[in-house]
Parts: C-alpha cells; sequence; structure tokens
C-alpha cells in the first residue's frame, strides 16, 4: 500500500458514557482526508446503533450482550451468543479490512476486540470511567494504546505491549468553547450576576435529585444571598414534577426549569455550581467547563463507577459527594449554600477541576489512532 489510508471501526456500547467517547473521536476523524473509512460496530438495536446513524455514521450490530452476573439459562447460552457474534465480526473484518481498531467499553466491543487481537490488527482501548469495566481490563492486556478518560484509571490497566495515557474523556465541541455567560443568560431568560446553580440528573432526569430539589427549593430561595437554578428535570417525570409545583415556585423567575435542554453546554456558560450523578461523560464535561460540583453517583451502577469517578474529583478538591442513601432535602440545601456563596471555596474548586479537563481528548486520540493505523501499514 502507497500512501497511507487508514480504515477505522469504532466500537463501544451499552450506555452514552461508552458511545459519546467514540461518535467525538468520529468526528474529528471524518473530515480528515487520510481517513478512507469509518465503520461503528455494536449491539444491534442498542443506544449506539441510534446515534451512530444520526451521525451518519456506518454502523454493523451483532446480537450480543452482558455476560449474565447470576446463575441463569442465559448463562448457558451466553457464550454461543458470543461466539456467533465474533465469527460475523471476523467476515466482516475480512471484507471491510481495517488498519486501526478503538474499543470504548462495554460488551458490545468484545467482538471487535476479540477479531483484531486474533487478526493482527492494532487496536486502542479507550476507558471512560475511574473503575475500568470488564471488557476494557480483558483486552487492555494486548493493547498498542490504553487510553484513560480519568487518571485514577492508569493504575488499574496495563498492556504487556503498549503505553498508558490519560487522553480525558472526549466531549462535543460546544463544551470546550462555552457561549458568553451574558449570551448564555438572556438564552434561558435568567440573569448573568447571580450565583447560579445547576441541577441536573442526565437526560432522563434523577428522580431522588428531583424530590431532594423540590423540597430544598423554598430554603434555597428564601436565603439572603439570592441564586438562581437551572434545573434539568428529565422528560420521564416532568409534568409530575411540574404539576407538583406550588405557585410561587413555578412563578419564582429565578427557577429555569425543563424537560430537557438539547445543548446542555449554555446552562454550563451561566453556572458556578453543579448537582449531577457522576457517569464519565458528565464529569468529563463539567472538567472541561471548569465547573464545581455536588455529585449524588447512582448507587446502582454497574461495580459502582459512579462513586469511583465521584471520589476521584472530591480527593482533588473539586468536588463534593453525597450519597444517595444520605440525601434529604436539608443536607442538599446546605451543602449547595456552603460552596455557593464561599467565593474562596468556590474558586479553589473551579481551579482544581479546570485541572482535569482534557479539551484535545478527540483530537488526541484519533492522531493516536491514525498513529497505530499507520504503523500497521508500514
Amino acid at each position: 500500500m502507497g500512501e497511507t489510508e487508514h480504515r477505522l471501526i469504532l466500537t463501544g456500547g451499552g450506555t452514552g458514557g461508552h458511545v459519546y467517547p467514540a461518535l467525538a473521536v468520529a468526528d474529528e476523524l471524518r473530515d480528515d482526508p487520510s481517513v478512507k473509512a469509518i465503520l461503528y460496530i455494536g449491539a444491534k438495536g442498542h443506544l449506539e446503533e441510534r446515534l451512530a446513524k444520526e451521525r451518519g455514521l456506518d454502523f454493523v450490530g451483532f446480537q450480543v450482550s452482558g455476560l449474565p452476573r447470576t446463575l441463569s439459562a442465559k448463562l448457558l447460552s451466553w457464550p454461543l451468543e458470543m461466539a456467533q457474534a465474533i465469527g460475523q465480526c471476523s467476515t466482516l473484518f475480512g471484507k471491510f479490512k481495517p488498519t486501526a481498531v478503538l474499543g470504548t467499553g462495554g460488551y458490545a466491543s468484545a467482538p471487535p476486540l476479540s477479531c483484531a487481537a486474533t487478526s493482527g490488527i492494532p487496536y486502542a482501548v479507550h476507558e471512560p470511567d475511574a473503575h475500568p469495566g470488564l471488557v476494557n481490563k480483558f483486552y487492555s492486556k494486548r493493547a498498542s494504546i490504553i487510553s484513560c478518560g480519568m487518571p485514577s484509571a492508569k493504575e488499574k490497566l496495563v498492556s504487556k505491549i503498549g503505553e498508558t495515557i490519560f487522553n480525558g474523556n472526549p466531549v462535543r465541541k460546544g463544551f470546550v468553547t462555552l457561549l458568553d455567560r451574558e449570551k448564555a443568560a438572556r438564552q434561558l431568560g435568567l440573569v448573568s450576576h447571580l450565583p447560579t446553580l445547576l441541577v441536573t440528573g442526565g437526560s432522563q432526569g434523577a428522580q431522588a435529585i428531583n424530590q431532594a430539589l423540590f423540597a430544598a427549593l423554598p430554603a434555597l430561595f428564601s436565603d439572603p444571598h439570592k441564586m438562581q437554578i437551572i434545573h434539568q428535570v428529565g422528560e420521564k417525570n416532568f409534568h409530575e414534577y411540574k404539576e407538583q409545583l406550588p405557585k410561587e415556585i413555578l412563578d419564582n423567575a429565578r427557577y429555569c426549569y425543563r424537560a430537557y435542554f438539547d445543548d446542555l453546554s449554555i446552562a454550563y456558560a451561566l453556572c458556578d455550581l453543579a448537582v449531577s450523578r457522576a457517569g464519565a461523560m458528565t464529569i468529563s464535561e463539567l472538567c472541561v467547563t471548569a465547573t464545581p460540583s455536588i455529585f449524588i453517583p447512582y448507587p446502582f451502577a454497574a461495580q459502582n463507577h459512579q462513586e469511583h469517578n465521584a471520589r476521584a474529583l472530591e480527593a482533588n478538591g473539586a468536588a463534593a459527594v453525597l450519597l444517595q442513601k444520605d440525601l434529604n432535602p436539608g443536607l442538599l440545601a446546605s451543602t449547595v449554600k456552603t460552596i455557593l456563596f464561599d467565593k474562596e471555596k468556590l474558586a479553589g474548586m473551579k481551579t482544581a477541576i479546570a485541572a482535569m479537563g482534557k479539551p484535545n481528548a478527540a483530537a488526541d486520540i484519533a492522531e493516536q489512532l491514525k498513529r497505530m493505523s499507520a504503523a500497521y501499514q508500514n
């Protein structure tokens, strides 16, 4: 092969934390003339299929599921399902002829990574969380590059043949170049001079966070220190939540609540403090936008990875952590006020979380992938 032409496979799925990093890297690669083809491989009918196709990426899905954690009939059929997916993936590799593969975690990435490992095609694994998942743990041993979204994952993943790099998690470009605070305030119908709190449980919302905030709103708004709140309630519980709000809260000009923000970067441009879950992508957005945070980790996340993520930032002085089992309106209100109205504390947290931000993560991973691909061809 004369001129280097990259044919790249991206794979990862199950949750947004595994899918969005791969999509951000795809955005960096698709305008590069040396990249001749990009293929996304994932689980058929899952989140990654919808998101990849929405972005115009070629997608192939296999029937594959996660390893069952309890004794059941599924435990017997699972190896057969995985073997079948690996076989189909091997046929696909023969046709597509990839020059490098990037896996961003989740069981959907196992068949492509397995095919890359057995066929000698270089591959990278990107681990978005502080606590590595099972697939990345297994395949990292023979990876050409291990990319870490959080620094604490570096100690837990070691390759026998490659290097481990703290790249950070790739995020959309809108989070890297935020709107001016004044413009963001106008778009949200708020003001730019008040201390601003953002509360979000993700696109679906988090009922435990919503309930605690609902009960804490009177205390937060009655404080002599004026503040304003941006609240992404979540589409699932929005109507029920709105119906319960008393008139004085409904009419409060300092409370901007919506089911979902199409572009949450506008809220980040205005807010001084966030209350949120601790998924890998949320944390990466908070780091890149230098937003101090109060994390309420989702307690049922696989291997409790959200608490691991949150504690990693807490240890760096970038965040506070409240566990859901301890959450109540009084604790939430007092924690928010203690941080939001203490300018020195808030500034220290802002500096600490900004230091963990990696705005060039997508571009860095794209370059590393092309470097692996070039080495394979030469």
